[in-house]
């Protein structure tokens, strides 16, 4: 799974929290980034602190260590006008029968002719580099869980086909902070005009006006409102 990417700027110092029960882990740069410090606060957490904001385009990956038999965590650290991380909060994942239950259900979705399910229908589209679209088409709430289809088509045969990669998710607490995490993305084959997804989540206790961004392998997405209480489509 792709890195997840942390909004860093000049002089406004970023938050990052390990939540218990997460194992204690050591954050590390490249050896040769010095516009970044790393400043430890208390046992799993620490502030990231730019010097100056990095270049459009430019990522610095930041990888959490977390001993032997443990997957490291990967962030990657970027700049965008107006958008800032101020807390970033890592939390342990849902238990491994859960995700393979959702996974099985998002399976079923990514088989099932959209005619036979009856979702809702966001109105939000986001366009994807070479002409290209990628849809979010359609949203189904069971609970706290959602199950979501999108769609890529490509539009312009001479460019190479845009491929999504990563789905993140965002959501706002109580406090007016916000929590953002990754979905969990199943695709289909690739047909002869795009691709379809199916992407699968928990909104967490306590948060509300979840958003979703659709990552391309080098085209990070913006985040648009997921919708939770519209009509489903006729």
């Amino acid at each position: 799974m792709p890195p997840l990417a942390l909004h860093v700027t000049a002089g406004v110092p970023t938050l990052l929290q390990l939540e218990a029960p997460l194992p204690p882990s050591t954050p590390s740069l490249p050896v040769d980034e010095a516009r970044i410090q790393l400043v430890p606060l208390s046992p799993g957490s620490w502030l990231i602190l730019p010097s100056t904001s990095l270049a459009e385009g430019e990522e610095v990956p930041l990888i959490l260590e977390a001993g032997p038999n443990t997957e490291p965590l990967r962030f990657t650290l970027v700049t965008r006008r107006e958008e800032t991380d101020v807390t970033v909060r890592v939390v342990r994942a849902e238990s491994a029968t859960e995700d393979e239950a959702a996974r099985a259900l998002a399976l079923h979705l990514l088989a099932t002719p959209p005619a036979r399910v009856a979702l809702i229908w966001p109105r939000t589209v986001a366009s994807a580099p070479g002409h290209n679209r990628v849809r979010v088409e359609s949203v189904l709430w069971m609970g706290q869980r959602f199950f979501a289809t999108a769609s890529v088509r490509d539009s312009q045969k001479r460019a190479p086909p845009w491929r999504l990669v990563q789905v993140r998710l965002r959501a706002t607490l109580a406090d007016g902070s916000h929590l953002e995490w990754p979905a969990h993305l199943v695709s289909d084959s690739p047909g002869v005009k795009g691709q379809r997804y199916v992407f699968t989540s928990l909104l967490p206790e306590g948060t509300s006006h979840p958003e979703v961004a659709l990552d391309g392998e080098n085209a990070p997405g913006r985040f648009h409102p997921l919708p939770e209480d519209e009509e489903p489509r006729p």
